[in-house]
C-alpha cells in the first residue's frame, strides 16, 4: 500500500469518527477529548472538511454546521438515519398528529424570526407557555388550506384534536396522564432530549428546556410550511 493511499485512508478513519461523534447525540466536545480535536480539524483542514462532507453524503447525512456543542449532521428524508414519526410505534394517528403539531409549535415559539436561527445562544421553553401558545393558535392552524393528505391539512386535523384535549390529566400518583396537552408537550420535549435537540434546565424548574444548537440548525434546515409560518408570524407580534 503507498503512503498515499495509507494518508487517504487514515483521513477517511478520521473523517469516520467524527461522524460517528455526531450521531452519538450525547457526546460533547469537551476541551482535550478526541471529539474536540477531530472538530478543530474539520473547521481549520478544508481537505478534511471535505473528507467528512463526502463521507456524511454517502450515509444520508448533510453538515448543518459545528457550534460550540459539535457537529450538527440532519439526515436525508429517504435515509437510513432518517427518524420518522411511524417510529414512534406507542402513538396513534391521533397522538401522532399532536407530537408533530407540538414540535412545530416548539420551533415557533423559541424561533419566531430568521434572525433567531443566528443566534448561538440556547432558548429556553416552558411545557405550560407552550400549551398556552399552541392553544392561542388554533383558530389560525384550523383556517390553513389545503387538500386531504397535504401538511396544512395534518394541520388542521393536529389542531382539532389538540383542542379537545385537556390540558391536564392527572394519574393516581400525581403525575401528568396520557392524553392531555401537557403529557404530550413534556414527551415532545423529552423525545428532544434524547435526540440531543434540547436538555432539561433543572435549575429552572422541572418544566424548563434548554433547546441546544441541534435543533436550531435542524430547524433552520427545515423551516417552511404553511402551519410553521403561521405559528411563527403568531408569536413574533404576540
Amino acid at each position: 500500500m503507498s503512503n498515499s493511499v495509507a494518508a487517504d485512508l487514515t483521513e477517511v478513519r478520521a473523517a469516520a469518527e467524527l461522524v460517528g461523534f455526531g450521531l452519538q447525540r450525547r457526546s460533547r466536545p469537551v476541551e482535550g477529548s478526541d471529539y474536540r480535536a477531530l472538530l478543530d480539524r474539520y473547521r481549520s483542514e478544508l481537505r478534511f472538511r471535505d473528507v467528512v462532507d463526502t463521507l456524511a453524503e454517502g450515509l444520508g447525512l448533510e453538515v448543518l454546521g459545528t457550534p460550540r456543542s459539535g457537529i450538527v449532521l440532519a439526515p436525508d428524508p429517504g435515509g437510513a438515519f432518517a427518524t420518522r414519526l411511524a417510529d414512534l410505534r406507542t402513538m396513534d394517528q391521533a397522538e401522532r398528529l399532536v407530537f408533530g403539531l407540538v414540535l412545530i409549535g416548539i420551533a415557533a415559539y423559541a424561533y419566531p424570526q430568521d434572525v433567531d436561527f443566528d443566534d448561538p445562544e440556547t432558548k429556553l421553553v416552558d411545557v405550560v407557555k407552550v400549551d398556552e401558545f399552541l392553544r392561542a393558535a388554533i383558530d389560525t392552524l384550523t383556517a390553513q388550506e389545503g387538500a386531504e393528505g397535504t401538511p396544512e391539512e395534518r394541520a388542521r386535523a393536529a389542531a382539532e384534536v389538540y383542542a379537545d384535549m385537556p390540558q391536564l390529566i392527572t394519574t393516581s400518583t400525581g403525575r401528568r396522564g396520557r392524553g392531555c396537552t401537557l403529557k404530550a408537550i413534556e414527551d415532545a420535549l423529552g423525545w428532544l432530549v434524547d435526540q440531543g435537540a434540547a436538555r432539561e434546565a433543572g435549575t429552572l424548574g422541572p418544566d424548563v428546556y434548554h433547546l441546544t444548537d441541534r435543533f436550531r440548525l435542524l430547524v433552520a434546515d427545515s423551516a417552511g410550511g404553511a402551519a410553521l409560518d403561521a405559528l411563527r408570524e403568531l408569536r413574533s407580534v404576540s
